[in-house]
């Protein structure tokens, strides 16, 4: 009897269903100009974000005046956004004083004033379905 649980276990793993992806299509609203590039993170629930941590996933596109989207395939869970418009094309945020120079924003269009925002703040559900989220810059 021993000897067969392991062959067991092998089996249902085997035969397991892979966990389904579902497409996150993220809107970014309010692009002032079609110079530089959009740089968006897409962050699993962690400690110090968006500063200390990385992202589970990251896409750089080039801007366009208006908006873009862009579109994730992640599996279901707990995910918040954070999203800049390089302007100057260096690859970071510009900043004077601490205070970001360049369009930001946040997945649920959370726009702190003194600190970063909390990943709870920032927070997006993804169930079983396909989902859609805007967000903006400023």
């Amino acid at each position: 009897m021993l000897i067969f649980l392991p062959l067991l276990q092998l089996l249902s793993v085997l035969f397991e269903e892979p966990v389904r992806k579902i497409q996150l299509t993220v809107e970014i609203q309010n692009i002032k100009t079609a110079t530089g590039k959009v740089q968006i993170g897409l962050f699993k629930p962690c400690d110090g974000f968006p500063d200390k941590c990385k992202p589970t996933e990251s896409r750089l596109v080039n801007a366009e005046k208006g908006s873009i989207k862009v579109v994730f395939e992640v599996e279901p869970g707990e995910y918040a956004l954070a999203v800049f418009h390089d302007l100057n094309n260096n690859g970071k945020i510009d900043t004077r004083f601490f205070i970001p120079r360049e369009p930001y924003g946040f997945s649920n269009n959370i726009r702190p004033r003194f600190s970063p925002p909390k990943f709870a703040d920032c927070q997006v559900h993804i169930r079983q379905k396909d989902k859609t989220i805007t967000l903006r810059v400023n």
